[in-house]
């Protein structure tokens, strides 16, 4: 009997001991819900089976959300905020478009986040922009890579040269934006694959086969066997770069990476990665909610209008050269033919500008200062 009450004591410390070590250990963090059923449903088509290891593949949205959801301004939302929430490869949101209803595939989009990171315009409204710094944060591979291009180093390749369809890609990329050439790197046989008018890009083959792929999918409370994405440019947007080859860091070993930038994601390839993990969305929610909510609080603030601009200095009033005119009117000539012939008969006619002595005192010649004509009065000798 004493050997079971001892046994039995022993236990109840060891329990009492158990309890009140948990009640001290750390809490283990738990995802944020969803902010609304629409956001789940979105993320359960494609990410509910890999989550559950139905199926091995790259996730589209990420394990779990890691905000709550997130009222952001933006000008044509009811009341100017609309409701958003970020995921590790991008951010959730409902349209502002009120003729988009909410059986719609495009009633959750997500947002152009890495053009905003690539150009350091953050949108806050159809039309509303504020301007900042590109990201110096890297679109791929360890945040550590210091020799890894970022998201400012793309925006110098935004205005390149198209590459030419179908043409094999062996164009790099390194942190100063500086494009080259590796021919090693035509040996991963991707092409430029499809041409998008809309930008003016193509897309790399590898990420147009992903972007038109089909698997498992989560649908309607079941699993089923669909296309990932009922339109193929859902999930990324149209391209706003070509793709690059790069060698980064990826969990601490150099890896060779293609890149391309698309509207709301950027999507890498890694060769040596295993099947349905060569492609991948990179970390853009990450990335965008880091730049938004950390880097710019720090940074200057922007000054959406631009001053008016200081008018040019009117040039100084130059006097005329030219001498005033002398207000006293010419004299007035009258041709002969019009006058007749003044002066003594069986003389020579007087010249053009003379008059005779012996009419003076007869003949008045008075210019009108308001008429042009000549006005001329003759008096008979008496």
């Amino acid at each position: 009997m004493d050997r079971l009450h001892s046994a039995m004591g022993a236990t109840i410390v060891a329990l009492v001991v158990a309890l009140v070590g948990a009640a001290f250990l750390p809490a283990t963090a738990s995802a944020d819900p969803f902010a609304n059923d629409s956001f789940q449903t979105t993320w359960e088509r494609t990410d509910q089976p890999v989550s559950d290891l139905d199926v091995s593949r790259t996730w589209i949205w990420g394990p779990e959300a890691f905000t709550t959801g997130i009222l952001e301004p933006y000008d044509e939302a009811p009341n100017g905020q609309r409701m958003v929430q970020y995921f590790d490869k991008t951010r959730m949101e409902i349209t502002t478009d009120p003729n988009v209803g909410r059986d719609s595939v495009w009633y959750v989009t997500n947002g152009l986040l890495a053009t905003e990171l690539i150009s350091g315009e953050l949108q806050l409204g159809n039309d509303r922009f504020e301007s900042y710094t590109p990201a110096e944060i890297n679109i791929a591979g360890d945040p550590v890579d210091e020799s890894a291009p970022t998201y400012a180093s793309f925006n110098r390749l935004l205005d390149l040269q198209t590459f030419e369809l179908g043409s094999m890609i062996g164009a790099t990329v390194d942190r100063d934006g500086v494009v080259g050439q590796n021919p090693s790197m035509l040996d991963y046989g991707v092409t430029a694959s499809v041409y998008v008018q809309e930008t003016d890009h193509t897309v790399a083959s590898v990420f147009w086969d992903f972007m038109t792929s089909e698997g498992t999918i989560y649908q309607n409370g079941e699993l089923t066997y669909g296309a990932l994405f009922d339109n193929a440019f859902f999930a990324t947007g149209f391209p706003i770069t070509e793709a690059y080859w790069d060698t980064i860091l990826v969990a601490g070993a150099p890896q060779d990476v293609l890149i391309q930038a698309f509207e709301r994601r950027v999507l890498t390839y890694t060769p040596s990665n295993q099947e349905g993990w060569q492609v991948e969305a990179g970390n853009v929610g990450r990335h965008y909610h880091e730049w938004r909510y950390e880097i710019i609080p720090a940074s200057p603030d922007p000054d959406p209008t631009p001053p008016p601009a200081t008018p040019a200095p009117l040039p100084p009033i130059t006097p005329p050269t030219d001498p005033v005119p002398d207000p006293t009117p010419p004299p007035v000539s009258v041709p002969a033919a019009d006058r007749g012939t003044i002066g003594e008969a069986g003389t020579e006619p007087l010249g053009e500008d003379e008059i005779s002595p012996a009419a003076e005192p007869y003949f008045d010649v008075e210019v009108s200062p308001f008429m042009p004509e000549m006005v001329v009065s003759t008096a008979s000798r008496p």
